[in-house]
């Protein structure tokens, strides 16, 4: 019994050491990433003076052009969106970033999906288990699922579903992101939806939603603007009747062109049913520039381009 006991406790110790021998080289990884979205993130938490970030999902990815955002405005603009994911991961990022610079134009690309109704909140915190160990992140953790404490004393179960990502993040190519604009040069002739233009039952998630105010309260000193950038189809904006609610209750803008008449059903500027094209971005980066400084949002706080 005693030799079994033995044989157990070396067991546990033998994989508690290899726990931590593994983790601190896929953190040595992460904190060194060479290209990828923990290149970019490494760059949004720690390095980012740019005054104006663009947050959201693939939306925001594909339909912001930084280049055109940032010399039309006059300051240095990157796009820190993410294929799907939402204010969870969007917020632990931000948080971060302001600990380091205060940005002086938040543009976040609003989906409901992802920021304000319920799914499975777990997902969300993939791309932030890498830095659970940074001030304020494990509160987001317990925000979600209290369990999440427990586990993440394991330094694998942080990689646990991306080893893929930070062995590929580590290795060098010729894919960087650059200022996270990522576009999709593609244009159709035709664009066959699903018919999933209304949500049935609206249930929002009291986890997003308290994130979301949690954003905007550490935007006292940067203009905050959500923005529905455009769909192919028509697009129920019921949802969204909550952050219109949120902007006016807060000192935030609110901008939509989900159904603007430019860019429904015109299959010149769209890639698919909900993301634009290269040309249909561009022109709508354009189009967001002239929205912005028609209703003088920078201007009222002394961030108009002076020239």
């Amino acid at each position: 019994m005693k030799k079994f006991l033995i044989r157990i406790c070396v067991f546990f110790i033998i994989i508690f050491l290899i726990d931590i021998f593994i983790g601190r080289v896929l953190s040595y990884m992460v904190a060194n990433a060479k290209d990828g979205d923990f290149k970019a993130c490494n760059y949004i938490c720690d390095e980012s003076l740019d005054d104006i970030l663009v947050f959201g999902s693939s939306r925001a990815v594909r339909h912001y052009n930084p280049s055109i955002i940032g010399d039309s405005l006059g300051m240095a603009c990157f796009n820190c969106g993410q294929d799907g994911m939402g204010v969870i991961l969007n917020y632990g990022r931000y948080q971060l970033h302001c600990q380091n610079h205060r940005p002086k134009l938040i543009i976040y690309d609003i989906l409901p999906a992802f920021d304000l109704l319920k799914n499975d909140n777990h997902k969300y915190l993939k791309w932030l288990m890498p830095y659970y160990d940074k001030k304020g992140i494990p509160d987001i953790f317990d925000s979600v699922d209290f369990a999440e404490f427990f586990k993440m004393r394991s330094m694998m179960y942080r990689y646990n579903s991306i080893y893929i990502n930070v062995i590929a993040n580590y290795v060098p190519t010729n894919c960087s992101r650059n200022i996270g604009y990522k576009p999709i040069d593609v244009s159709v002739d035709t664009i066959i939806i699903n018919d999933h233009r209304k949500e049935s039952v609206l249930t929002y998630d009291s986890v997003k939603i308290a994130f979301l105010n949690k954003m905007l309260d550490l935007s006292k000193e940067t203009v905050f603007v959500f923005v529905v950038s455009p769909i192919f189809y028509e697009f129920d904006t019921t949802p969204l009747e909550l952050v219109k609610k949120m902007c006016k209750e807060k000192g935030a803008h609110y901008i939509d062109f989900s159904n603007h008449p430019k860019y429904n059903h015109n299959v010149s500027y769209f890639s698919d049913g909900v993301h634009m094209n290269k040309r249909g971005a561009d022109e709508f980066s354009r189009d967001l520039v002239r929205e912005l400084k028609q209703r003088k949002i920078l201007q009222i706080h002394n961030y108009d381009r002076k020239d």
